[in-house]
């Protein structure tokens, strides 16, 4: 490649954020028009007029211009897709609106190019790439977006009751130079967290194509077998171990049974008789819609824990009671039945 044929991308010097590095990974690993751009760090709007896309600065989104900036008063802009059209969208996110697409189509090729699949995956269903687009911007995107741009994840009125500091914006922050510390360089540093960034977007695709978009047919067709299984309703099974509960809470409005299932089946290993019991969430929440009993909860003493249960091959319950597991399925299954009793008889007194 010609030395003049090479398009150059601007973005803001100074500290740098989440949200333009990973936009530049985006565009410079996974676009055709901007692959392996220049990436020009500047506030300097005579040079910025020179780039061939512009992201996370500028003051300006014209997106028939490439200029990418969300900082202005006057942006308001979300994702505006599906349900994502509250958060206000960041230099990452304006990329991934106008590119998103064509990215995880590339990240997907990649993924796909270093695996050998135990399960059939039709890539070329429309879906696929759609669930994915909005399933990354869902689980990262937003994020990013809405770190970015000062939107709190929860009310204000809520005090947290820990911090957690290494996620991925802190894990891109703390590569910012050292004040203390003599010859670090900005853009030597930026360029150190372009690999952190494309690392986790390589993983959030791989994990949303590879673990999550498969077990939606798997869920649905367990929920819809429900009452096969115990005639509440109210357990799933499965016969395999895959994701559930970020499938669940979707089915479960798209099938008018929000809130219905109290505890999923599943066993614990390939070839392996020995079964779990896992408590549902509250959406969004460590508080289970039912746990199991109280009595079993946390005993070590798996003699003991026999004798309270009245169950011969059960194993352990979490002391949390937000999962247990059992030798075999009918000892799952018992497990789950007498907890929904408990609860039962809970309310009703």
């Amino acid at each position: 490649m010609e030395q003049e044929n090479i398009k150059k991308i601007g973005t803001h010097s100074g500290c740098f954020h989440a949200d333009e590095v990973l936009a530049c990974v985006m565009l410079t690993k996974y676009t055709k028009d901007y692959k392996d751009a220049e990436i020009i760090r500047t506030r300097d709007s005579q040079i910025l007029d020179q780039m061939d896309l512009v992201v996370d600065v500028g003051g300006v989104y014209e997106p028939e211009r490439h200029r990418y900036d969300h900082h202005q008063k006057s942006f308001t802009g979300t994702l505006e897709y599906d349900k994502y059209d509250k958060t206000k969208l960041s230099g990452a996110g304006l990329i991934y609106k106008h590119f998103g697409k064509e990215v995880i189509q590339n990240v997907i090729n990649e993924i796909l190019s270093d695996v050998k699949l135990k399960i059939k995956l039709d890539t070329k269903d429309p879906q696929l790439l759609e669930q994915i687009y909005k399933k990354v911007y869902g689980s990262f995107l937003e994020a990013v977006d809405g770190i970015d741009n000062g939107v709190n994840q929860y009310s204000t009125d809520l005090k947290p009751n820990y911090r957690e500091t290494t996620n991925y914006g802190a894990r891109i922050g703390r590569l910012n130079t050292t004040w203390s510390v003599e010859g670090e360089e900005e853009d030597v540093q930026f360029k150190k967290a372009m690999p952190i960034a494309q690392e986790e977007l390589v993983w959030q695709v791989r994990n949303a194509l590879l673990k999550w978009y498969p077990a939606r047919p798997i869920v649905l067709e367990a929920l819809k077998n429900r009452f096969n299984v115990h005639e509440s309703g109210a357990i799933i099974k499965l016969d395999q171990s895959v994701p559930v509960d970020s499938h669940l809470y979707d089915l479960e409005e798209e099938l008018n049974i929000k809130g219905q299932i109290k505890f999923v089946l599943f066993p614990e290993g390939v070839n392996s008789k020995a079964w779990r019991v896992k408590a549902i969430n509250l959406e969004n929440s460590f508080e289970l819609r039912n746990p199991l009993k109280k009595e079993w909860r946390g005993i070590k003493d798996i003699q003991q824990l026999k004798e309270i249960s009245k169950i011969d091959d059960i194993v352990f319950v979490h002391v949390s009671g937000f999962i247990g597991g059992a030798r075999s399925y009918e000892s799952a299954f018992k497990m789950a039945t007498l907890s929904l009793e408990e609860q039962k008889e809970e309310k009703q007194q």
